[in-house]
């Protein structure tokens, strides 16, 4: 398991805080700083919650769909088929329109948490590294 180096989690806690700034100043960010801030909240809330519920519960169908894409962007291609095979068991019949909708589908069944559950600890063993490479794709694009 590879773990983060402090330099790398600084890099991205400090562009995570100026998407977050920015959303509440109604400014835009650069690309490369939503897809790290998009990533770095996904395991926020799975590390926070010990399951991707935690996550769809969460994010908005907005960051639920740009996740895959900003995954496959850093060349997190298995964890972007991880989050897939979530969304399929979160979502069965479908990516819900809006947040409404959402909201009223996260009343999972016992299986659908404890897959929801399994799929959270492959992630968990890869926090490390998903820092890492955040880290290096921000310091690549700025």
């Amino acid at each position: 398991m590879e773990i983060s180096t402090e330099e790398n989690e600084a890099i991205v806690r400090e562009i995570c805080e100026l998407v977050e700034r920015s959303g509440k100043d109604n400014k835009t960010v650069e690309t490369y700083q939503q897809v790290v801030y998009d990533i770095d909240y996904l395991l926020l809330e799975t590390n926070s919650g010990a399951s991707f519920e935690q996550y769809f519960r969460w994010a908005s169908i907005d960051e639920i769909k740009r996740i895959e894409a900003a995954l496959n962007t850093v060349g997190l291609e298995d964890i972007s088929k991880l989050t897939n095979q979530a969304i399929q068991i979160a979502f069965p019949n479908g990516m819900p329109k809006d947040d409404d909708e959402k909201d009223d589908l996260t009343d999972w069944s016992e299986d659908q948490e404890e897959s929801l559950e399994s799929l959270f600890e492959t992630l968990e063993e890869s926090n490390g590294r998903i820092t890492n490479i955040l880290a290096e794709y921000a310091k690549s694009q700025a």
